[in-house]
């Protein structure tokens, strides 16, 4: 018998145990005999490769799956490592890059080991392993850290600064790293004033690249971002219906940087106006992705507060705007400013100063952090409102949402009510409110418990007043407590004192019920009693 066949013959029983196994297998493993030729293949192996054992058989598995370097020069079999297990009788380790059948290339981790019978080596068992996903994880984890750690700078960097140009230039750099672009550039908003766009900073590309050329106008690729406010990104501008139709290039000039792939996303002021964009190219299609697009605008968002808290775009517009106008316009933010954060940091002594006293240190802490969590999360509702009213429902949910799973969140919390809009003020103390009721509910109510539900019910007594009910149920029963803790002392009087209104907390068998009476927000539907 050969040296071959015996490789894969043996007693009946002991050859079905293998075929079993290796079939099985969820590796590729492949045997291949003196002259490394593949004798077997399993199933793995075929799935993998995208051939079959009659169409490797007498040829050097080498040649078929093995032959081409990704960068595409051959690659000999003399220098394979798989091909010097075998006469070299040693194990050999490593990854490499494969070729599939169709042609395309994908990585694996490999071993190839010598078979040996009677102290000759007879052949070689390959073990494949395909670790595209293994390494696509990592190139994914990676360029998110390099993404974060971008965003984390430059938004540092934002804060630190105040020269305009510096911090033009810094974001323009970041959203041409992390989306791909061949090139960026950050244009000024002049459409409104009948002119060109602006070029202020460039990346990727010398500004002589723009020199030659007239700027952008007002056409039908760059309108939309400039006057609507539109985040565009084309696959490949050339296909696009709107391409090529302003005179008087009808296209790209001559010369200019070849772009295949746009993407453009406007810098939009706190006050809703469109300061300028963030336009970026690259010469190959389909490279912006919907990732890329999502980072580009969050950039963009981030170069807008830049702008404004510093009113550094005013400064940049001195050419046309008076000194005076500037300075005060610049003593206008400081002031704001300043104000919020007294009255921030006003309202966190005093959570402190009335969360830690006569409290175990590590509950107060832990108590104090979710006031706290509470205190900022109304104020991101607040401020993506742009500090303007907001929608009592919103309040409400965005309190309770720590406490909710996310799957499960309308079995348990009900919210019934009309449409009310808050003021910041009171938004703010009902939001902490609703979390001081949530935490309550978490820890003693019908939060804890699996079925336990929260009613948050809201209707106009009369003209002039609202009515709040917070009604838990299927909780464990409920006592009165022997005494008054901090959280029913902030409902009870400090919420009531904000709202300019009354709490009431009933504590019943069934559940917790609170009362909140207040007057009517302006603005708010009212009189009917629903």
């Amino acid at each position: 018998m050969r040296d071959t066949d015996r490789m894969v013959a043996g007693r009946p029983s002991e050859q079905t145990l293998l075929e079993a196994l290796c079939n099985n297998a969820s590796g590729a493993m492949f045997i291949l005999d003196q002259r490394q030729h593949c004798i077997y293949m399993n199933p793995a192996a075929r799935q993998l490769t995208g051939f079959d054992l009659e169409e490797v058989r007498g040829r050097p598995l080498h040649d078929l799956i093995h032959h081409t370097r990704p960068d595409g020069r051959p690659y000999p079999i003399e220098e394979c490592p798989i091909d010097r297990a075998f006469p070299e009788n040693n194990r050999e380790r490593g990854r490499d890059v494969f070729v599939h059948k169709d042609g395309d290339f994908y990585r694996v981790e490999y071993t190839a080991s010598p078979v040996r019978e009677e102290g000759a080596v007879v052949g070689t068992v390959l073990e494949v392993r395909d670790i595209r996903a293994e390494i696509e994880a990592v190139e994914a984890l990676e360029e998110e850290r390099h993404t974060l750690e971008t965003i984390n700078r430059t938004g540092a960097m934002l804060a630190a600064k105040l020269d305009l140009e510096e911090l033009v230039q810094a974001v323009t750099d970041a959203a041409t790293d992390l989306s791909g672009a061949r090139f960026g550039a950050f244009f000024y908003n002049t459409i409104r004033e009948g002119r060109a766009l602006q070029l202020y900073t460039l990346s990727g590309a010398p500004r002589e690249a723009f020199s030659a050329f007239p700027p952008p106008q007002h056409t039908a690729i760059f309108g939309p971002t400039f006057s609507e406010g539109s985040v565009l990104r084309i696959d490949d501008i050339r296909r696009d219906p709107r391409y090529g139709r302003a005179a008087p290039f009808y296209g790209m000039p001559p010369g200019h940087l070849p772009v295949t792939s746009y993407l453009a996303a406007p810098v939009i002021g706190r006050g809703g106006e469109i300061m300028g964009a963030l336009i970026f190219g690259h010469e190959k299609p389909g490279i912006f992705t919907e990732r890329a697009e999502r980072i580009v605008t969050a950039i963009a968002a981030q170069a807008a507060i830049a702008i404004d808290n510093s009113a550094l775009f005013d400064a940049a517009q001195s050419e046309i705007l008076e000194r005076q106008k500037f300075e005060e316009h610049q003593e206008f933010l400081i002031q704001e400013l300043n104000h919020r954060v007294k009255n921030m940091l006003a309202t966190v002594q005093s959570i402190a100063t009335q969360t830690l006293r006569g409290r175990a240190e590590d509950e107060a802490m832990e108590t104090f952090q979710g006031r706290l969590l509470a205190l900022s999360k109304s104020h991101s509702l607040i401020m993506r409102e742009n500090w303007r009213e907001v929608d009592l429902r919103d309040v409400a949910a965005t309190a309770l949402a720590p406490f909710l799973d996310a799957h499960a969140a309308g079995d348990r919390a009900r919210l019934t009510g009309p449409p009310v809009r808050l003021s910041p003020k009171v938004a703010l103390s009902l939001g902490m409110g609703f979390h001081e009721l949530a935490t309550n509910a978490a820890k003693y109510g019908a939060l804890g418990a699996e079925a336990g539900v929260v009613e948050i019910r809201w209707r106009n007594v009369d003209a002039d007043e609202i009515c709040i009910t917070w009604v838990e149920k299927n909780g464990p029963s409920v006592k009165p407590p022997r005494r008054k803790g901090f959280g029913s002392r902030l409902l009870e009087r400090g919420l009531a004192h904000e709202l300019g209104g009354t709490v009431k907390l009933v504590h019943d068998p069934g559940g917790l019920i609170c009362e909140i009476r207040m007057p009517v927000p302006e603005g708010a539907p009212g009189g009917d009693g629903t």
